[in-house]
């Protein structure tokens, strides 16, 4: 439900409240990257092959933004032996990175 604040159409406080920590996940563009990919190729990944697309970014890193991916439910991760596979888990929550597509494609730039 939006609120009018001074007769214009507003979103409620608390309900900015609640986007706000998914808008800092967000926020990052290795996590941005991490998204994207798993998205676009839609079957559970690797750390390794998570890596190969993070332009340089070491392990320790790549995994520590996996780490924080999956503590906010955007992602799972599944043991299978001795390799841990990363999935998107929460599609609803997609729908920024889709607004994010589609700004970058407006904009010229390239997500």
């Amino acid at each position: 439900m939006r609120e009018k604040i001074n007769g214009q159409v507003s979103i409620e406080m608390s309900k900015l409240e609640q986007v706000a920590p998914l808008i800092r996940i967000y926020s990052h563009p290795l996590r941005l990257r991490i998204i994207d990919f798993l998205e676009t190729i839609q079957t559970p990944q690797r750390v390794t092959e998570i890596v190969g697309i993070s332009e340089g970014a070491q392990q320790a890193i790549v995994s520590q933004q996996l780490k924080i991916l999956r503590d906010s439910g955007i992602l799972e991760a599944e043991r299978k032996g001795n390799c841990v596979y990363y999935f998107i888990s929460n599609k609803s929550d997609l729908s920024l990175m889709h607004c994010i597509r589609e700004y970058a494609d407006l904009s010229g730039l390239s997500v």
